[in-house]
């Protein structure tokens, strides 16, 4: 607070008054300050309304205003600056209910030092910052958890019932609110729509680009089958409304239950395909990312036939990029190993031992959101 000019108000009509609070002002203040005196309580509430007001000192004893009142007229007008009444020794009664009421501390004329004075203006100005940084806090407290339950309503409450299929996804965010999110989005000809994405940045920011791309996908998943032109569609729509140097990387495939047949389109975030042997097949990236270049389109990657056995992972860079507190990277290699070894188990239970074998590698709070999408293909019959 000393290098910070601090703007005192002085109600004050006994000039006597004035020029003590004046002088011990400048003999202790050791930073900048600057005094304003008035000395009417309608002068005080006139200034006081025109801000840039630190501290108020109030008489409460004033020619048009007297007591207790001069105190609740000036707190209803300021009531975000702390106000240290001024009183003498027939007043303290008044002063005592008006520091229950909301004044910040009193002083009695005739027995204030410059330390005491000192000591009570700062010590006023620090609790009405912190009160107010407390309150700001819980007010942002209370909005993200507002968000953060917004967004989990976002995310497929249960996997889809897809006949032949094992289906599994989860999103476990860094902070209160993720900037990745999957989806399933029923298409036509009873076809399944599965996307996994990544919004860069982390935050509030980034879980309204995410919410938004939601929206893109699955209005535009109603009139269109291929996944390439949907995000080719989506991208068009991002550019025009997400930040400079902000992004999506999305991956989006079509599962045909019928067929077992899979066709998909990649802006930026790969996919991995293992067999029943444990060989991995890379699923590229068919674009650049989304929200870059509204010229940019994504192409279909040629269609897979899925065989009993096969295991589709798509996980975000929050696996591979983990980092221990050495700034070992987990890895994909480990990734695609540890669900190699644990493909015969439940989609969903891979993902929590992914994420569970994330969290022992790191040894501390993730950096990053952590998003998996598997789907096992059953045996027939």
């Amino acid at each position: 607070m000393e290098s910070q000019r601090v703007r005192i108000l002085l109600v004050e009509d006994d000039p006597d008054d004035v020029w003590v609070m004046r002088n011990l002002l400048m003999d202790r203040w050791d930073g900048p300050f600057d005094l304003v005196h008035v000395e009417t309580l309608s002068a005080a509430l006139e200034r006081a309304a025109a801000g840039g007001i630190d501290v108020v000192l109030l008489d409460l004893a004033l020619p048009d205003s007297q007591g207790l009142e001069s105190f609740l007229l000036m707190h209803a007008r300021a009531a975000e600056v702390p106000i240290v009444v001024l009183t003498g020794l027939d007043d303290e009664t008044a002063a005592v209910k008006a520091v229950q009421t909301g004044a910040q501390d009193y002083l009695v004329k005739g027995q204030v030092d410059d330390n005491l004075l000192v000591r009570s203006i700062r010590y006023a100005i620090e609790r009405t910052r912190r009160h107010d940084a407390e309150r700001a806090l819980r007010a942002t407290s209370e909005e993200f958890r507002a968000a953060q339950q917004i967004q989990k309503r976002l995310f497929p409450a249960r996997p889809p019932d897809l006949p032949g299929f094992d289906i599994g996804g989860a999103v476990y965010p860094a902070r209160a609110t993720a900037g990745d999110y999957f989806d399933y989005i029923p298409m036509h000809g009873g076809t399944l729509g599965i996307v996994v994405a990544d919004v860069s940045g982390h935050g509030m920011a980034s879980a309204l680009v995410m919410a938004e791309t939601r929206a893109c996908l699955r209005t535009l998943a109603q009139a269109h089958r291929d996944p390439g032109e949907i995000l080719t569609r989506a991208n068009r729509l991002l550019v025009t409304d997400i930040e400079e140097f902000q992004f999506v990387t999305l991956a989006m495939a079509r599962l045909d239950p019928r067929t077992r047949s899979l066709v998909y389109a990649s802006a930026g975030q790969r996919g991995y395909l293992l067999d029943p042997s444990g060989d991995v097949l890379t699923l590229d990236s068919t674009s650049i990312p989304l929200g870059i270049d509204d010229e940019t389109t994504v192409p279909l990657a040629p269609p897979l036939t899925l065989q009993p056995g096969d295991t589709l992972a798509f996980f975000t860079d929050g696996v591979g990029e983990a980092e221990s507190r050495r700034h070992d990277r987990f890895g994909t290699p480990r990734a695609l190993e540890l669900i190699r070894n644990e493909r015969h188990k439940p989609a969903c239970q891979i993902i929590e031992t992914l994420h569970d074998s994330v969290c022992r590698f790191c040894g501390q709070p993730l950096h990053d959101d952590v998003t998996a999408v598997i789907v096992k293909v059953l045996p027939t019959g």
